[in-house]
């Protein structure tokens, strides 16, 4: 240690934390940070500076570790729906969505190290104290925070893509693609009359296509009365009482045959 002059003693052993008593973090920097306003600003002693520093980074470092926006990606990762449901329960009207969104903008504040943090010191103006830190002293943060936009962008992006799926194929178990989906809700527009007998064939059609999966009769039935709602509860009643549907060949027609192949392009 260099040979320090009285007045560097003095402020030294002011800036240094008491031995006899643990002291949170957060009150040894707004302590640390006083010492500066009182003794170190006007000094401008580099090796009184180079102390406070390093108080400074020491402190600000175990605070920030424990604030939700500077998690490690894996604990992030752990405890995301945690997070999530704390965010939506202390905003009104908030949703996943916003929860992502922000913080995604506090991500790229740490990366962009526009982050900054002031420490209210009585009597005097707030401090700044990340203009203090060294260039490195938020490497790890920022790592942290290019994987955490990672998860978060693939998890939207997650979340776009089922919501798109579960739009436009709001049965995605029954048939295989939006397409179909759609040409089956043109035909059943277009042509169900008996519809027992118009569904038999539909049905059993598509499946001998591989345009749905091998779904059965109740099941496809049940979809279509419950869900869809697309058949009256008589109709319905009529297919329950049959217990099944048709075959394809028993609910053949030459009409029948026409309006599938056009309207599914066969």
């Amino acid at each position: 240690m260099q040979n320090l002059t009285y007045t560097q003693k003095r402020i030294l052993d002011k800036l240094l934390p008491p031995l006899e008593k643990k002291i949170e973090d957060q009150e040894q920097l707004n302590r640390v940070c006083k010492v500066y306003r009182m003794d170190i600003e006007e000094e401008r002693d580099p090796y009184l500076i180079q102390q406070f520093i390093i108080c400074v980074e020491s402190y600000l470092y175990r605070l920030l570790q424990r604030e939700s926006k500077f998690y490690n990606s894996g604990y992030f990762k752990d405890n995301y729906k945690v997070l999530v449901n704390d965010f939506i329960e202390d905003n009104i009207d908030a949703v996943e969505d916003d929860f992502i969104a922000e913080y995604i903008n506090s991500q790229q504040e740490i990366i962009d190290k526009t982050f900054k943090r002031y420490i209210n010191v009585e009597e005097y103006e707030a401090l700044e104290v990340t203009q203090f830190v060294s260039k490195g002293f938020f490497d790890d943060f920022i790592r942290g925070s290019k994987k955490k936009i990672e998860f978060l962008k693939d998890l939207s992006k997650s979340k776009e893509n089922a919501a798109e799926v579960e739009y436009d194929n709001p049965y995605p178990y029954i048939f295989v693609s939006a397409d179909i989906y759609n040409n089956f809700r043109t035909y059943v527009e277009r042509h169900i009359i008996d519809a027992v007998l118009d569904y038999s064939y539909l049905k059993k059609r598509l499946l001998e296509e591989k345009l749905i999966s091998n779904t059965s009769d109740k099941e496809f039935m049940r979809v279509v009365f419950a869900d869809m709602k697309l058949i009256n509860e008589r109709d319905y009643d009529k297919f329950l009482d049959a217990g099944k549907l048709s075959s394809l060949k028993k609910s053949f027609s030459l009409g029948r045959e026409n309006n599938f192949n056009n309207i599914f392009g066969i």
